[in-house]
């Protein structure tokens, strides 16, 4: 008995370690588009999976509430804290049931939350750009890509593309930082 609960912590404690932290690169089919054409965000997950961060874009409403069903608008990144869930202003797709999401990164807590600041960068220079929503040009799929290369990273080619994801191509010129 001595002998399998030590084989058991040994096996618990090296599962432990090879956990990481993740950067993934998410896409929510949507519905009104029949699931075809997709809203792209990143997120950031602990070494259990579950989400501790997510930056979506999209367009911001007048009183500064994230606009889910946008046609215009001033084009927003928008932080999600899971610790401070309120989704009027912060959107949450990574725990939709229909997301898909791809490994960009996995690493230390530290490494993670390096590549994470920069991504809060770029979120803010996005906020602050003045640049329009447009939704086949210049949205969340924009958005998402912009937040990825900020951090040094690719998003996963079949998460983007200009029918899965309009404006996942699109260069946002944003101000340096």
């Amino acid at each position: 008995m001595r002998y399998l609960r030590s084989i058991f912590f040994y096996f618990v404690s090296q599962s432990t370690d090879l956990m990481e932290h993740r950067i993934l690169f998410g896409a929510y089919p949507i519905p009104r588009f029949g699931g075809i054409a997709s809203h792209n965000f990143v997120v950031w997950t602990d070494e259990a999976g579950r989400p501790l961060f997510e930056i979506n874009g999209g367009a911001a409403n007048p009183d500064g509430s994230f606009n889910y069903c946008a046609i215009g608008g001033a084009l927003t990144a928008v932080v999600t804290d899971y610790a401070k869930r309120d989704l009027v202003y912060f959107p949450e797709f990574y725990v939709r049931p229909t997301s898909r999401t791809t490994m960009m990164l996995e690493g230390s807590y530290a490494t993670i939350a390096a590549r994470w600041r920069a991504a809060i960068d770029v979120a803010n220079r996005i906020r602050q750009s003045d640049l329009r929503y447009s939704f086949l040009i210049q949205n969340s799929n924009s958005v998402a890509t912009a937040i990825a290369k900020g951090m040094g990273l690719n998003p996963p080619r079949k998460a983007v593309g200009r029918v899965r994801a309009p404006g996942s191509h699109r260069q946002l010129l944003l101000d340096a930082a």
